[in-house]
């Protein structure tokens, strides 16, 4: 059996993140600061703070940070090399990535990807002209690579279609979003639940 995976991006620590983050169990942080904005220091004071919660932490992009914090490694979909799969570093680490189509889920698989995040589900702020594949696009994908990858949703998923989403039989997903403001605690404790599932699949 193994455990819903919920995800969570992160460029910083801030007032609004970290209460929320310390009410949540059993979830992972990507730390993700392309801007590169206090970027060693950020991931220092992330790391120090999912040691001291439980959580676990991924780095986007960066192999060679992964390794220095002793993180797991992050493969964003625009990210085509494929030295990663069998690195010395990524022996200790677990790797995830995301993807949009059937050519970047089988590249992702080839880095050495466990997990795979498939992206978009609904449309997102951070793309505001980007089409969102939906749920039927998104199903199908699913349902052709779930044999071969644990498929992860990733995209415009907040707290109104996160029942939709958690009733795809997925076994996970990635909030963008949802740190930088407060959620319901209906919200909350739907997230712990979710995180303390085991999934029977």
């Amino acid at each position: 059996m193994k455990k819903a995976q919920i995800y969570f991006f992160l460029e910083e620590l801030n007032s609004i993140n970290i209460p929320l983050l310390k009410k949540l169990k059993n979830i992972s942080i990507i730390y993700r600061n392309y801007s590169k904005e206090n970027y060693l220091y950020r991931a220092l004071r992330i790391k120090e703070f999912t040691k001291k919660q439980g959580h676990s932490l991924f780095v986007s992009n960066d192999l060679s940070l992964a390794a220095k914090i002793n993180a797991n490694l992050y493969i964003p979909n625009f990210n085509k090399r494929l030295r990663y799969l069998n690195h010395n570093c990524q022996k200790k680490m677990c790797v995830i990535g995301s993807a949009h189509n059937h050519l970047e889920i089988k590249r992702k698989k080839n880095q050495g990807c466990t997990q795979i995040l498939i992206s978009s589900l609904y449309s997102t702020t951070s793309h505001l002209g980007g089409k969102p594949m939906g749920l039927v696009k998104f199903n199908s994908l699913r349902q052709y690579f779930k044999s071969k990858s644990n498929i992860c949703a990733l995209g415009g998923i907040n707290e109104k279609n996160i029942n939709k989403v958690w009733s795809l039989n997925v076994y996970g997903f990635a909030l963008k979003s949802y740190l930088d403001r407060k959620p319901t605690q209906k919200s909350l404790s739907f997230l712990n639940l979710i995180a303390r599932s085991n999934l029977m699949r």
